[in-house]
């Protein structure tokens, strides 16, 4: 090995400190100027670093909210407080702008407004109504509508914003609906029966034809003669089958519309849905009550209605507005409105619209059992039923 080679080898083996020399190194005396480099180390740091350094040092940490005082929980609601467990953290409404519009659904006479009620005070949320016959300016009593101080109590919308000679159909319902949860901030609420108008809000509605009233009095025509709204429910289960089965036969609104899309556009107005990859994200929560139960619920639901004066509101409302108006055709109203023509006994007409309700309760349910990503609760105990509906918020914000 020749002199450089020696003195490079003997270079690299003293270089490279030995396990003893790294001990050695930390228990080393500091140098007397160390704390003097320090300090001049830290002047050359920008000033503003350093303030917003100091500042950060001087502040109090911030309380949480399981070490908060029990009183601090009587700001908020008692039905989301009864929920929020001591040492736990509860942090899923910290932004409630942030969290998905929730979906209450479920046959009608299983509770959905008073939990959307209740939700609303437990999460600082507004309720949006979904119903087809809520939105209509004097259907109060036939729809079940929130009274006037529960409005009052939590905001609520979409209600009362037509009048009944006025047309508003589903897309016309998913495009406010949707420029309404928009412009709010706060976690929205759903709640209604009307699925279609729910589907609308989702994931919207295809550009169909438009109206055409040249068919639509010809199909009108059609549906006066006798046994003619048979004719017509024949003919749309012939060139749709689809929509022949989901649309029922008394509903003429839904038949004409479907007929007048076929016409127009040559294609079935099945054909014309859209499907659920564009949805938009939601928490759908559906209710659910025992059969028997239920239909003790609904049939004392009609007669509370009768009761309160469901004819009196008909009578006064067909004063104002045309027998032919859509929500006259609707459970409930469709009877008192026969029975203050006197073409209806009032015990047929109850018995006729209990018999409809239940029908809707059941297509109700079968709607929902095939829609996806539905979480079901238990309806029959309401204070279980809310704390299990904001764990699920909770979870699913």
């Amino acid at each position: 090995m020749d002199d450089d080679s020696r003195a490079r080898a003997l270079r690299d083996r003293r270089d490279v400190p030995r396990p003893a020399d790294r001990r050695h190194h930390l228990d080393v005396t500091p140098h007397p100027n160390h704390a003097r480099r320090r300090w001049r180390d830290r002047r050359r740091l920008p000033a503003a670093f350093l303030r917003e350094r100091r500042s950060r040092r001087r502040q109090k940490p911030l309380p949480r909210l399981q070490d908060a005082h029990p009183s601090w929980r009587d700001l908020l609601s008692s039905a989301l407080a009864q929920h929020i467990a001591p040492g736990r953290r509860q942090n899923a409404f910290d932004a409630p702008a942030a969290v998905k519009p929730i979906l209450l659904a479920g046959p009608t006479g299983t509770g959905k407004s008073w939990l959307a009620i209740e939700l609303a005070k437990a999460i600082g949320g507004e309720i949006i109504n979904y119903d087809s016959v809520q939105i209509y300016r004097g259907f109060d009593i036939g729809s079940a509508k929130p009274a006037a101080d529960e409005r009052q109590a939590v905001p609520h919308h979409l209600f009362d914003i037509v009048d009944a000679d006025e047309e508003f159909n589903a897309a016309e319902y998913g495009k406010v609906a949707r420029v309404l949860c928009s412009k709010l901030h706060t976690p929205v609420i759903f709640v209604g029966g009307t699925f279609f108008y729910l589907r609308a809000f989702l994931s919207g509605l295809p550009e169909m034809p438009g109206r055409d009233e040249a068919i639509r009095t010809r199909l009108r025509a059609i549906a006066k003669t006798e046994r003619g709204r048979e004719r017509l429910h024949r003919w749309l289960s012939k060139i749709d089958p689809r929509s022949g089965r989901k649309i029922a036969l008394g509903d003429r609104h839904r038949v004409e519309r479907a007929l007048e899309v076929w016409l127009i556009g040559g294609r079935p107005i099945s054909s014309w849905e859209r499907g659920s990859e564009d949805e938009l994200p939601s928490i759908k929560i559906a209710l659910s009550l025992d059969r028997a139960r239920l239909n003790e619920v609904l049939d004392r639901r009609v007669d509370a209605m009768f009761a309160s004066g469901l004819l009196e509101e008909t009578r006064g409302l067909l004063a104002r507005f045309p027998a032919t108006a859509r929500p006259f055709g609707t459970i409930g109203y469709k009877e008192a409105a026969a029975v203050v023509r006197g073409e209806m006994a009032l015990d047929t007409a109850i018995a006729e619209t209990k018999r409809r309700t239940r029908a809707y309760a059941k297509r109700q349910m079968t709607w929902l059992r095939s829609e996806r990503n539905v979480h079901w609760l238990d309806a029959s105990d309401r204070n279980a039923m809310l704390a299990a509906a904001l764990r699920l918020i909770e979870v699913e914000s």
